[in-house]
């Protein structure tokens, strides 16, 4: 993927979407994904406060890396979709926070984090292994999620034809390279 290709919505689905395109595997990607990023967010809460402020919202989420961990993502989105970003920030701040809190108040945390952020990489792996029978792409795109509610559906549509395409030609490939295996290059 060219560095351009990295702000072009477009094409960021359709990578996203051709590697996530088992109604299993995507499933499961809906629980671990956000247990992934949000137990990040807790390990990332550990720096404690970066700078202190008087501001009683701002001091709720330290402010410490995972707030700025958030921050980075929200500008990302932004960038990819405005509308999205928009979708996205009461979500993304809403796990800034709660992993703030929940390393805060919980005896454990970081035990507690890690075993939950192994286990949802275990799922991933397995979901990619053994539904999409595909290696998976590690860096997802989050606003793919939105199309499950009905969002920019011409967009949407563009993106599945575009998906189904590389699929299609991932399929042949991987057909061709059995067949080379069986009966030798021609």
């Amino acid at each position: 993927m060219a560095k351009s290709d990295i702000f072009n919505l477009k094409k960021q689905l359709v990578v996203y979407g051709a590697n996530h395109n088992n109604k299993i595997n995507v499933a499961i990607h809906m629980v671990f994904v956000p247990a992934i990023f949000w137990t990040a967010l807790v390990f990332t809460a550990n720096t404690g406060p970066l700078f202190n402020v008087k501001n009683k919202f701002l001091s709720a989420f330290g402010p410490n890396l995972s707030f700025f961990t958030v921050l980075s993502y929200l500008v990302y989105y932004a960038i990819l979709d405005p509308i999205a970003a928009s979708i996205a920030s009461p979500f993304l701040l809403g796990m800034s926070y709660s992993a703030t809190s929940f390393l805060q108040n919980t005896p454990n945390a970081n035990r507690t984090a890690i075993i939950l952020h192994i286990t949802s990489w275990i799922f991933q792996f397995l979901g990619h292994g053994l539904a999409e029978k595909r290696s998976p792409k590690l860096l997802d795109n989050a606003v793919q999620a939105l199309f499950f509610l009905g969002y920019r559906p011409k967009l949407h549509k563009e993106v599945m034809i575009d998906i189904e395409k590389d699929i299609a030609e991932f399929k042949a490939k991987k057909a061709a390279r059995v067949g080379e295996t069986r009966y030798g290059s021609l």
